[in-house]
C-alpha cells in the first residue's frame, strides 16, 4: 500500500447520521477492491470496520475505523465515522485529517437533525463532499420526491451523477449521466438537472449547452472536478450500499475527482523535517496502544527519534502500520499526506504533535466538543477509589470528550461526556478492562452557604481533666460580603486579650468550620469575620483550644446571622430551529430559568438564558428529545444566587438527619 507521492493519496471520511448505512457502504467498497471475499453485514457483526465487541453487540459504529487500500493507482484512506451524536469526538478528529467526505443519507425516510449537524460540521471545515443517498432498495419510494426532499432539508443544490432505473427490491441497473445522452425516459429531468448544474460552472460550456451543441464527456468531467473541489458542485449518487448499486461508480468518481493530499495547503512532502498529528489513540486488550497518525511534513521511519512537541519529550518511532479495520499491514514509512498508525509509543496521546517544533504552528490541532452530561461514580466495592482514578485517566487518553475529576466541594468522583450512551459504553469498557463494577448516579449540586444578616457570637473551649487543661476563648462578629468575594478575616484584638500567636489558630478553626458547612454541609462563602475580643490562660491555652473556640464561635454566629443556601447559576446558550422555540422556552421556564436574550441565526434562534445548575441534569438528552436532535447548547458558571426556601429546607433537613444518624 506504499505510495511515492502525496499526489496519489486520497483521504476521505464517510459521515452521516446513525443507521444511514455508512458501515454497509464501506463494507461494499472493501469487497469491490478485494479486501474481503464476501460482503459482511452489520446485523451479522462481521463487517470490516465495526469489529469492536461493543459495536457488534449494539450494531452501531462507536469508533472511527480506517480502511486503507490501493485502487487505480491511488492510495485511498477511507474513515468510517460513527453517526450518533454521543460520538461527536470521532467526527471532529476525522474531519481534521481528511480532504474529502462522503455524506450518507437514508433515502427511505426523513432526513434527521443529526444529518444536518454533520453537514454543518463538514461545511465548517470547507471540505468538498459527495452525497450518497442510500437504502433505495426499500419499497414505495419515488426518486423525484427523494431528490426534492434532500435539497429542501439540506438547503443544497445537488448534482445527480447516478440514479437507479428501478427502485425497491428489484434495484439493479443504474443510469450514469456521464455515459447517457438523454438520461433515459425515467430520469430525463434529473439528467437535465445534471447538465445544467455542471455547465453553470463554466461559461464556454454554458454557451454550448444553450446552443444545443454536443458536450464532450471528458470536458464535463474536468469541470465537475473543479466545481467539486471548490465546493460549488455537490455530486450525488443514488443507490443501495447492501445491494452494491451505485457504489462502483462512487468509487470511480472518488479516484478521478477527489482532492488529493498534495492539494492540501497543509501537506509538504519536499521537506526532510517531519510533522505529524496524532488524531486518535486506542488501547485494546491484546493489541496494546496504537496511535492513529496523519503526516503533514516529511515522513516517519521506524527507528528514528522524534520530538513530541506537545509534551516536550522524545519518542522512538517503532512499528508503523496501515489499517484495514482491525488488520494491521506493516510499512517501512508513512509519507506526507498519508494516514497510518504508530505502535506502542510511550508518552504520546491524542492531539499531540510530533516532529519539528518550528513547523508546529502549520497544523491545527483538533478542537473537541466539551462534555454535556455529568454523572457521579461510585464503586460497588469499597477501597477501589485509586483504581477508578487510574482507569478513567487511561480512558480519557482514548476518549478526549470524556473528563474525569474529583469534586472536593461535593466529595464525589465525577465523569462527564457528550451523552448517556457514551457513558454507558465507557462504564462497560472500564468493567471489562479493569474489573471495576461502577454505579452511575445524579451528581450532587455544589451548593454553598452564606448569611444575609449580622451577628455576634462567643466561642469558649474549656477543659480540665487533671494536669494541664485546655482553654480558648474568642468573640467574633459575622457579616455578609458581596457575592463572589469569598472570605475576609479581620483582627481587631487590642490590649493582648488574645496573644498574637493564637490569633491564626482562631482563623484556622473558623476556616475549617466554613469548609465543613454549618446548616447543610456545604462550604461557607462570602462572609467577613471580625475577631474583636477574647481571653486566654497562661498555662492551659493552646493552638488547638483556640482552633476549637473559633469553630464554636463561627457555628453559633452563623446560625444567628440569617443563614441561607446559594445555588450555582449557569450562563446557557441554546441554538434551536424556529419550530421548536416555544417548547424550548417553556422548558427553560420550567427549570426556573431566565431568558436574557434571543437573536435570529439563519433559520434558528440563539437563546441566552440563566438557569440553575440543579435543574440542568440530563439537559443534553432532554434538549435532544424536545428538538428531535437539532438543538445544541453550551453552559458555563455565571454566579451564585440564593436557593428558594422550599428547595433549601429539604437539604437542611437531610443534613440534620444524617448528623443524628452518625451520632447514634
Amino acid at each position: 500500500m506504499q505510495v511515492k507521492s502525496s499526489k496519489d493519496i486520497i483521504n476521505i471520511a464517510v459521515v452521516g447520521s446513525g443507521a444511514t448505512g455508512k458501515t454497509s457502504l464501506v463494507e461494499s467498497i472493501a469487497n469491490i477492491v478485494g479486501l474481503t471475499n464476501r460482503v459482511g453485514s452489520v446485523q451479522e457483526g462481521n463487517t470490516i470496520s465495526d469489529y469492536n465487541s461493543d459495536e457488534i453487540e449494539r450494531q452501531i459504529s462507536i469508533n472511527s475505523s480506517i480502511i486503507s487500500f490501493n485502487y487505480k493507482d491511488k492510495k485511498i484512506n477511507l474513515i468510517d465515522v460513527p453517526g450518533y451524536p454521543d460520538f461527536v469526538g470521532e467526527l471532529e478528529s476525522a474531519l481534521t485529517v481528511v480532504e474529502n467526505c462522503i455524506l450518507v443519507i437514508s433515502g427511505d425516510g426523513e432526513i434527521d437533525a443529526q444529518t444536518i449537524n454533520v453537514l454543518e460540521s463538514v461545511k465548517e471545515k470547507k471540505l468538498p463532499f459527495i452525497i450518497f443517498v442510500n437504502k433505495l432498495d426499500k419499497e414505495n419510494l419515488e426518486l423525484d420526491k427523494i431528490v426534492k426532499g434532500v435539497e429542501e432539508k439540506t438547503e443544497l443544490t445537488i448534482t445527480p451523477i447516478t440514479v437507479p432505473i428501478k427502485l425497491g427490491s428489484g434495484i439493479n441497473e443504474i443510469l450514469n449521466f456521464f455515459d447517457s445522452n438523454d438520461g433515459g425516459k425515467s430520469a430525463k429531468n434529473l439528467y437535465e438537472k445534471f447538465l445544467e448544474n455542471v455547465v453553470s460552472n463554466d461559461e464556454k460550456l454554458m454557451e454550448k449547452y444553450l446552443g444545443n451543441e454536443k458536450i464532450d464527456s471528458q470536458i464535463l468531467s474536468s469541470v465537475i472536478r473543479v466545481g467539486f473541489i471548490s465546493g460549488q458542485l455537490i455530486p450525488a449518487f443514488f443507490g443501495s450500499a447492501t445491494k452494491i448499486v451505485s457504489v462502483n461508480e462512487l468509487l470511480e468518481f472518488v479516484c478521478l475527482n477527489a482532492k488529493t493530499a498534495a492539494e492540501s495547503e497543509l501537506v509538504n512532502e519536499k521537506t526532510s523535517s517531519p510533522l505529524a498529528l496524532i488524531f486518535k489513540t486506542t488501547s485494546e486488550p491484546g493489541m496494546g496502544q496504537m496511535n492513529y497518525v496523519k503526516v503533514y511534513y516529511g515522513k516517519l521511519i521506524p527507528g528514528a527519534d522524534i520530538q513530541n512537541i506537545t509534551r516536550n519529550t522524545s519518542e522512538r518511532v517503532g512499528q508503523l502500520v496501515f489499517l484495514q479495520g482491525k488488520k494491521r499491514v506493516e510499512t517501512t514509512e508513512i509519507i506526507a499526506g498519508d494516514i497510518g498508525a504508530m505502535i506502542k509509543l510511550k508518552e504520546t496521546r491524542t492531539n499531540d504533535l510530533l516532529g519539528d517544533k518550528s513547523l508546529a504552528e502549520k497544523v491545527k490541532r483538533i478542537v473537541f466538543s466539551e462534555p454535556l452530561t455529568e454523572m457521579s461514580i461510585m464503586a460497588k466495592s469499597k477501597g477501589e477509589e485509586e483504581k477508578i482514578g487510574s482507569a478513567f485517566n487511561n480512558i480519557a487518553l482514548e476518549e478526549p470528550t470524556i473528563k474525569f475529576k474529583f469534586n472536593p466541594e461535593t466529595r464525589q468522583m465525577v465523569v462527564s461526556g457528550i451523552g448517556t450512551l457514551q457513558l454507558d459504553i465507557i462504564m462497560k469498557r472500564v468493567k471489562s478492562r479493569y474489573n471495576l463494577d461502577l454505579e452511575l448516579s445524579k451528581p450532587k449540586v455544589p451548593y454553598k452557604e452564606t448569611v444575609k444578616g449580622t451577628a455576634q457570637a462567643e466561642g469558649k473551649y474549656k477543659k480540665q481533666s487533671g494536669g494541664r487543661g485546655q482553654y480558648g476563648h474568642c468573640l467574633i462578629k459575622i457579616e455578609p460580603m458581596e457575592r463572589g468575594k469569598g472570605f475576609e478575616f479581620v483582627d481587631k484584638i487590642f490590649g493582648g486579650a488574645i496573644p498574637k500567636n493564637y490569633i491564626p489558630s482562631v482563623e484556622k478553626g473558623i476556616v475549617e468550620k466554613m469548609s465543613d458547612g454549618v446548616i447543610a454541609g456545604y462550604p461557607v462563602v462570602d462572609i467577613r469575620v471580625t475577631l474583636f475580643d477574647g481571653s486566654y490562660h497562661e498555662v492551659d491555652s493552646s493552638d488547638m483550644a483556640f482552633r476549637i473556640a473559633g469553630r464554636m464561635a463561627l457555628k453559633k454566629g452563623f446560625i444567628d446571622a440569617k443563614p441561607c443556601i446559594l445555588e450555582p447559576i449557569m450562563d446557557t446558550e441554546i441554538l434551536v430551529p424556529d419550530e421548536y422555540l416555544g417548547n424550548v422556552m417553556g422548558d427553560i421556564n420550567s427549570r426556573r430559568g431566565r431568558i436574557m436574550s434571543m437573536d435570529k441565526d439563519g433559520k434558528k434562534q440563539r437563546i441566552k438564558a440563566q438557569i440553575p445548575l440543579g435543574e440542568m441534569h440530563a439537559y443534553a438528552m432532554d434538549l435532544r428529545s424536545i428538538t428531535k436532535g437539532s438543538g445544541k447548547f453550551t453552559m458555563k458558571l455565571s454566579h451564585y444566587e440564593e436557593l428558594p426556601t422550599h428547595l433549601a429546607q429539604p437539604l437542611i433537613d437531610e443534613y440534620e438527619k444524617s448528623k443524628t444518624q452518625s451520632e447514634e
